[in-house]
């Protein structure tokens, strides 16, 4: 690279419930570069009133597009990583082809990409997922011949959001926070008439007694919920995951709870099942390692000291930022 200081464009939503936005570029300051956030949501009233007239999608909105670019020039990044985007559509590319065309581009994947993607282009040079199951769907967006790059890049977590809580005192349950979906509430069923203890929060979860529970949840709220209990319980959402390990499997750990998770494909990427998460296949299983767990002090402490092990050890955004940046320089950009 032409400068001592790597510098990195990171483009995502800010104000999302999810915060790897900010998190990502914390880890590429903590990596050692110079870093720009640039939100692609609607941002100013003319932005937001364009968006609305036109009826656009956020990168379609020339205001938002027009900023974008300025900022991009002014900045001169030496990579540029669009957050859960395969390509962008024609009239970014369009736009910002001159101020992108001495930095490396790339997409980071956070939900699976079912089938190619709709009014996008494939104008990335890597393209990084998070879940094996998107490479079908990555090779038909940008043809199987193509010279840009698939790679698996796992999700992570910021230590500083999630730092290890707790006095070691674990309520004798298990945990749930977030979305509640129907598809999740029937498992949540399912898991009662069985018997097991299960405290469940997060939007949907319709807890009538104490509608608090309902509310969106802060990391610092969650973080306390996942080391308060004996496990925190994982349940994927259908089409957002299917073979990988989404943000709370490297959150829960990481702040010392015990992560409960299905067998995807590429857990093993990430940890060792039964040492450091434990695995569940469907409720009857499930009942057997909560059994396990409940009255169990060491070995709930055994799989939360392992799992925040690994995830420090491997899975913080300062690991992903220090990827990139690598892969970066070795395509010498």
């Amino acid at each position: 690279m032409s400068r001592s200081q790597s510098r990195v464009v990171v483009l995502g939503k800010g104000r999302s419930i999810l915060t790897w936005f900010e998190d990502l570029q914390l880890g590429f300051q903590q990596a050692g570069a110079e870093v720009l956030g640039l939100s692609i949501q609607a941002d100013s009233a003319d932005e937001r009133w364009i968006q609305k007239r036109e009826g656009l999608k956020e990168l379609e909105n020339p205001k938002v597009l027009e900023r974008i670019k300025g900022e991009i020039e002014a900045f001169s990044p030496d990579l540029i990583v669009v957050q859960n985007k395969a390509g962008l559509p024609s009239a970014a590319c369009e736009a910002w082809s001159e101020v992108m065309a001495n930095a490396q581009v790339v997409g980071w994947l956070c939900d699976n990409l079912n089938a190619p993607p709709k009014r996008l282009e494939p104008c990335f040079d890597r393209v990084y997922y998070f879940d094996s199951g998107c490479v079908e769907a990555l090779e038909a967006f940008y043809g199987r011949d193509a010279e840009v790059v698939f790679e698996y890049l796992a999700l992570a977590v910021a230590p500083e959001r999630y730092p290890l809580v707790g006095n070691g005192v674990r309520k004798q349950s298990i945990v749930f926070a977030g979305k509640c979906s129907p598809h999740r509430r029937t498992f949540f069923e399912q898991i009662r008439k069985k018997g097991l203890p299960l405290e469940v929060y997060g939007p949907g979860c319709g807890d009538w007694l104490r509608p608090w529970r309902g509310r969106r949840i802060s990391a610092a709220s969650l973080a306390k919920l996942y080391a308060g209990h004996v496990a925190c319980l994982n349940l994927l959402q259908p089409g957002n995951t299917d073979r990988g390990m989404n943000l709370r499997a490297f959150e829960a750990p990481c702040c010392g709870g015990v992560g409960l998770y299905p067998p995807v494909a590429d857990l093993p990427r990430c940890f060792e099942a039964g040492k450091e998460i434990l695995v569940f296949e469907d409720v009857d299983s499930l009942a057997d390692i909560v059994s396990e767990l409940v009255g169990n002090p060491d070995r709930v402490t055994a799989v939360a000291e392992a799992g925040r092990a690994r995830v420090l050890a491997e899975h913080t955004f300062k690991h992903r930022a220090e990827r990139m940046l690598a892969d970066s320089a070795r395509e010498g950009i």
